[in-house]
């Protein structure tokens, strides 16, 4: 069956294709963007509440209504994602979704993209010990670069956080998956590659994933490190993976592009052929839709290596 788009959702976007999970169903649990970092090449810039409160931030049953409105379609999907404007791990229910995703819809895979940084705290651990998939970030061996790069609330703690996602490792069974984003003349050097390298050795990921400025960051000075460095960095990192295009085999079809283009581009800048993959529609389709939207005011582009990115502009301007 084809997924199926619909206006109307506030807490889901998507089906996108992922470049690390496939055909994947967001869950934004959280007002933008309200994280525990700020960091300079976030995709959904600045974080306009950086906090450490874990609170019900927007309301758990709406959340599962559009859900069971969703997934009743028996949509072909590969995950079901918490994922969006912020750390997902800061709505204080967000173990209550993830039972009732595994209880009532079993069939799909759950995913937690999370930054690790509330996993120190034994109640958030526990909260996502159902995920098939928790995605957590290491940017950083040094406090001064963790800093620099992550810009975290000023109570966290890199020695606290390192701890946490050590004894998440401890009782956590199913796939724990790591992402180093590499920022060109910050993390980059080998002292620093090589601190990351052991904080990896203590944390024995499932996975480790290799990623550089590839869309719009929030800081404009960060510059992407080049394809060949990272592969060279890949096999030093205890054979990480370089983060490639997505997956684009599930496509994904619908009629009110408008309302589903703006959902999109609020939560991660895309290109025409970002969108074209996710609508399965011709790319040039998908960029008269871009640029007429772009016309109107709606949102804003910007040119990159990697094309013309499009974005929601009061998310880029706050």
């Amino acid at each position: 069956m084809d997924n199926k788009l619909n206006s109307g959702y506030r807490y889901i976007f998507g089906p996108v294709p992922s470049r690390r999970l496939g055909i994947s169903l967001g869950v934004d649990l959280l007002p933008a963007k309200t994280c525990t970092l700020d960091c300079i090449y976030c995709e959904c810039g600045r974080t306009g509440n950086l906090t450490l409160e874990r609170k019900e931030y927007v309301p758990v049953e709406k959340v599962k209504s559009e859900l069971r409105d969703f997934l009743s379609q028996g949509p072909k999907l590969d995950f079901v994602t918490f994922s969006g404007s912020g750390e997902p791990t800061l709505h204080k229910q967000i173990g209550d979704l993830i039972r009732f995703l595994k209880s009532e819809y079993p069939k799909y895979n759950v995913a937690v993209l999370t930054n690790g940084t509330l996993l120190f705290d034994p109640e958030v651990r526990t909260q996502v010990l159902d995920a098939d998939v928790v995605k957590v970030s290491l940017d950083a061996g040094s406090a001064e670069n963790f800093i620099h790069i992550n810009r975290p609330h000023q109570a966290l703690e890199m020695s606290r956080i390192i701890d946490g996602l050590i004894s998440f490792r401890e009782i956590y069974s199913n796939q724990l998956w790591v992402e180093v984003f590499i920022v060109k003349g910050l993390n980059d050097k080998d002292t620093e590659l090589k601190r990351i390298r052991d904080i990896l050795k203590l944390v024995r990921p499932d996975r480790i994933h290799l990623n550089t400025l590839d869309r719009p960051g929030t800081e404009t000075w960060v510059e992407p490190v080049e394809e060949s460095f990272l592969t060279d960095v890949a096999g030093y990192l205890c054979n990480a993976r370089v983060v490639d295009k997505p997956d684009t085999s599930g496509k994904i079809s619908g009629t009110d592009f408008r309302e589903f283009i703006i959902s999109t581009v609020k939560r991660r800048p895309c290109t025409a052929e970002d969108v074209s993959l996710i609508l399965n529609i011709h790319e040039n389709d998908a960029k008269k839709h871009l640029d007429k939207l772009h016309e109107n005011g709606e949102i804003k582009k910007i040119s990159m290596p990697r094309g013309v990115f499009y974005f929601l502009k009061r998310e880029r301007e706050s």
